[in-house]
């Protein structure tokens, strides 16, 4: 048994420096070449602390009351959010849905030259429905909608992370 175990680990060790031998690595948080980010837009709360708070927790960067003193103004449209039927079943009710989240923003220096031209990020989740459990599906699908704001915000700043704008030196 001690063998057998032994066995596994070695060979899981193995896995891993192959992975990290052919160079595979971990997507973290996107490195921004601009310190200063003002965000223009009307965002329901929680679109904005998202965004809010990838942008100086995740990317590091200072959010500023005026676009005079940024580096980079991300305009940011509201999210819009759908929901398509996608099967019924042979009763004819619905049994899946395609639940979409999109977000479209652009990115321009403090001058108004445009860095980054409107650009649209398209979340899709396939969504199983079932009558018999409907409190417990509105609270996924609720847990859908916000998975997908978080990983169109992720998409949004590794978007942004292309952006070499001139940053001025004064804070």
């Amino acid at each position: 048994m001690n063998s057998r175990r032994a066995f596994l680990v070695l060979i899981g060790a193995g896995g891993f420096a192959l992975l990290g031998s052919c160079g595979f690595q971990l997507r973290g948080a996107p490195q921004l070449s601009f310190h200063r980010v003002y965000i223009n837009g009307a965002l329901e709360r929680s679109l904005d602390n998202e965004i809010r708070t990838a942008l100086t927790r995740d990317a590091g960067v200072t959010l500023v009351p005026r676009p005079e003193q940024a580096d980079v103004v991300v305009t940011v449209t509201p999210l819009v959010k759908d929901k398509q039927i996608l099967t019924l079943n042979a009763q004819g009710t619905v049994s899946q849905f395609t639940l979409v989240s999109r977000l479209t923003f652009r990115a321009t220096d403090n001058a108004g030259n445009e860095l980054l031209a409107p650009s649209e990020v398209t979340i899709t989740r396939l969504f199983n429905y079932n009558d018999v459990q409907i409190l417990a599906k509105q609270s996924e699908e609720q847990l859908l909608y916000r998975d997908m704001q978080h990983e169109l915000v992720q998409q949004m700043l590794r978007r942004l992370s292309a952006l070499k704008p001139k940053v001025n030196a004064e804070p």
